[in-house]
């Protein structure tokens, strides 16, 4: 212990000497009992969350026949993805707890990095290969987000006030470049019409399908304007950018209204009336403004540019694209954000790695997962205010809420912001204790 505690001092590396009971699992003192504590509380939620989640897959797929889903293929799939969540985190606990034996003290590094990234490569082993790919690309985004509020809780960055729209950008204009290129994947394009609106050649609203009094000002509105010579739409400029947006303004109205109605199920059920507040409400108008302002300021800025000379139709789409996101300051999501980002990134990895510009790297959603979901968790030991609200809950929801119980004062020297959220100090038993908890614990509660 004493040449790996001097490595280790060399290396700026601060070390803690407490047992991994009194710093890890408070609430047993046996490793193994430990891990047995929260299994079964991780076997239900595992199995409650992806029996929903394939339930709800599944009837979405068979578009509500429950006849054609195959109960015994549902039953696999919610299985084998129960035990990869459950497997991940009784090897994250268990690897705390060797690494701490092995070595005779914590480290910042072997303290969840180290642990959480090997636990993470074996537990994904166990999921479904068809499923690898989408939680690699999830994790990367959840790391990325972690990585700057990480750096945003010790000054080296600034959170700015809808900042989301930035790499929500970027990611638009990444497809919209691979699209006017040609070389966006068919799937993607159907994303892009959809958001954007960027198909020219249909008419974007069904006119025998609206009222009359509407169909006159629809009228109005495709003959009494112009159309530059590069616009491919079938009607004027301003028809197609208010046909975007009352379109899209539409779905996201009737999808953020049915959102509400299950969110305050039980508050509409007490007194109807809620519901009229709820569906008029300014939160309830923030995902339709969303939807509506980004074909809206896309088609706006893509035809003024069509009016500017020696403008490429590429620079065009891209710079539309990018300017389009500032429709998320009305609806600001981060998952989506990052989500755009790194999904527009992978498109464009895939793309070069087709060209021949780059090697497709063999298993590389595992190392990926690996990587980024270990450092996810590390920081629910050392900074859990780095990581966004909803998956902290999902973890801590997954070990019955032991995450809480982890021993952050013990670590305060570590140099994180450990226990800003989970305040709570655990009860320890001095006879398995290395540290007296009377140095640690406050005078006065």
């Amino acid at each position: 212990m004493g040449a790996l505690s001097k490595l280790a001092y060399n290396l700026g590396q601060p070390i803690l000497t407490a047992t991994c009971y009194e710093t890890i699992h408070p609430w047993n003192p046996d490793c193994y009992g430990a891990v047995w504590d929260a299994l079964a509380t991780g076997l239900y939620f595992s199995f409650k969350t992806y029996g929903s989640f394939y339930l709800i897959t599944n009837v979405v797929a068979k578009r509500g026949r429950l006849d054609k889903i195959s109960w015994k293929k549902f039953g696999i799939d919610v299985t084998q993805s129960s035990l990869f969540l459950v497997t991940n985190m009784c090897f994250f606990l268990i690897l705390l707890c060797k690494f701490r034996q092995w070595l005779g003290f914590f480290t910042p590094v072997t303290m969840g990095l180290i642990t959480s990234i090997l636990a993470s490569g074996i537990a994904i082993m166990v999921e479904k290969k068809s499923r690898r790919p989408a939680l690699a690309l999830y994790l990367v985004n959840l790391a990325s987000e972690t990585y700057y509020r990480h750096l945003a809780n010790h000054g080296y960055v600034k959170m700015y006030n809808y900042g989301e729209c930035v790499p929500f950008g970027v990611g638009l204009m990444l497809f919209s470049y691979l699209q006017s290129s040609g070389r966006l994947p068919k799937s993607f394009n159907g994303f892009m019409n959809a958001a954007l609106k960027t198909n020219v050649t249909d008419n974007v609203i069904n006119e025998k399908k609206i009222p009359q009094n509407f169909r006159s000002f629809l009228e109005k509105l495709r003959n009494d304007y112009e159309k530059t010579e590069q616009c491919q739409h079938p009607h004027s400029c301003v028809s197609h950018s208010v046909e975007s947006f009352a379109k899209n303004l539409s779905i996201g109205l009737v999808a953020s209204s049915a959102l509400t109605v299950v969110r305050n199920f039980k508050t509409i059920a007490q007194n109807p009336l809620n519901l009229i507040t709820l569906l008029v409400s300014k939160n309830n108008m923030k995902l339709p403004l969303f939807a509506g302002l980004l074909p809206l300021i896309f088609n706006a800025s893509r035809c003024s540019l069509n009016r500017v000379k020696g403008v490429p139709p590429v620079v065009n789409n891209v710079f539309s694209a990018g300017l389009a996101s500032v429709a998320m300051a009305f609806y600001p999501t981060v998952s989506i954000a990052m989500y755009c980002l790194w999904k527009a990134i992978e498109t464009v990895y895939f793309d070069l790695v087709d060209r021949g510009y780059l090697p497709k790297i063999k298993n590389a959603e595992v190392i990926l997962y690996a990587i980024t979901t270990g450092y996810v968790l590390w920081n629910t030991i050392v900074e859990p205010r780095a990581i966004r609200r909803g998956y902290l809950n999902f973890l801590s929801g997954l070990v019955g809420g032991k995450i809480s119980l982890f021993n952050r004062r013990l670590y305060d020297h570590f140099g994180y912001i450990s226990r800003d959220i989970y305040t709570k100090i655990p009860e320890i038993d001095t006879k398995y204790a290395m540290i007296n908890p009377l140095l640690y614990k406050p005078l006065v509660e």
